[in-house]
Order: structure tokens, then C-alpha cells, then sequence
């Protein structure tokens, strides 16, 4: 079974799987993510430029040591910060089998959490687009409420939010129809 889906090499997860599971779908954010990160980037560009073409007016020109130290946190902070906004972007995955879904879900720096729910568990799964941007470059949210109450999973930025949740429906409904015929069997 091959487990390198849309460049993402899950071969880690190949451990995870039970007995004859199947991967249906991995839902990843969207590349708008990315475009966020770049505003960011570019803000961070532009606020030193600003900072270094007037830097005489608002430091004294005694201090251009302190300036260069500010100046140097300053990049360091805000690097840092982007750092963490991509990684919180880049490490939110749901893994969709044939018998469950496995959220994992980059909450902040260093704070991992990985939710899994069967999906006899289900009880029903959301899609959201709101705003122009998001209907004309495809994404929102998508949500799935189960019977638990700490294991609902959502992702914001979701690709293709409306075929994704339907893809998603229609890996409940076959899991369902293949456990009807399996009791059904098992009576005769």
C-alpha cells in the first residue's frame, strides 16, 4: 500500500493502521496558509525598511548599537513567530480510513493533539465556505460532530471543503453498508 499522498509520505502512520484498514482520504490545509505567511513575511520586510530609513528620527544617533540589537530581536521574534504560525499550519492533517478518522492537530509550539473516533462514531460531518475569498478559491471549514463530546474535529482552510465532506459522507456510508452485510452474514 502505497502512503505518499499529494507529497505528504505517511509511512509513519503504515504502523498505525489495524488489520486490512484502508486510507480513503488525508485532508491537509489549504495553500492559502501559505499566501498568509507571505503577507506576514512581507510586513515583516517592510516594517524594517520603514524602521531603517527612520531609524535617525527615532533613535538618537548615539544609540545606533541599540538600534542594531532591536533591530536584531526584532527579526529574531518575528522569524520565530512565523516559524510557529507555519508549523501550526503545516503539521494539521485528518487521516480518513475505512474504519475511522485520526485528527492531528498542531495546536501551539511543542503541543501536539492526535483524536481518533471510529466511524460508527459520526454523527455528522459539516462544510463551510463563507466570503468571497473563500468560494473563489475553494475552501472553509470542515467539521465533524461524533457522539463524544471532546472529539469533535474541525479544520479551518480546508481544500475543497464541500467535496471533502462529501467524500467523508460517503466513507461512513460505506463502512455502515459494510458492516450491515457482515451481521447479515453472520445470521445466515
Amino acid at each position: 500500500m502505497s502512503l505518499n499522498i499529494h507529497g505528504l509520505n505517511l509511512v509513519g502512520l503504515r504502523d498505525t493502521f489495524r488489520p486490512n484498514e484502508e486510507l480513503k482520504l488525508v485532508l491537509k490545509r489549504h495553500w492559502i496558509v501559505y499566501l498568509y505567511l507571505g503577507f506576514y513575511a512581507f510586513f515583516l520586510f517592510f516594517s524594517s525598511a520603514i524602521l531603517i530609513i527612520y531609524h535617525s528620527s527615532i533613535f538618537s544617533s548615539d544609540n545606533s548599537n541599540f538600534f542594531t540589537l532591536f533591530l536584531i530581536v526584532y527579526w529574531s521574534v518575528y522569524l520565530l513567530f512565523l516559524y510557529i504560525t507555519w508549523a501550526n499550519n503545516e503539521l494539521d492533517l485528518f487521516v480518513i480510513t475505512d474504519q475511522r478518522i485520526r485528527g492531528i492537530e498542531q495546536i501551539s509550539f511543542l503541543n501536539r493533539t492526535i483524536s481518533e473516533c471510529s466511524l460508527d462514531d459520526v454523527k455528522e460531518v459539516n462544510a463551510q465556505t463563507k466570503g468571497l475569498l473563500e468560494n473563489l478559491l475553494n475552501f472553509g471549514t470542515v467539521s465533524m460532530h461524533t457522539a463524544s463530546e471532546n472529539s469533535n474535529f474541525t479544520m479551518h482552510f480546508a481544500p475543497s471543503p464541500i467535496d471533502n465532506a462529501s467524500i467523508i459522507r460517503n466513507v461512513i456510508q460505506d463502512n455502515k453498508a459494510k458492516k450491515k452485510e457482515q451481521t447479515e452474514e453472520k445470521k445466515d
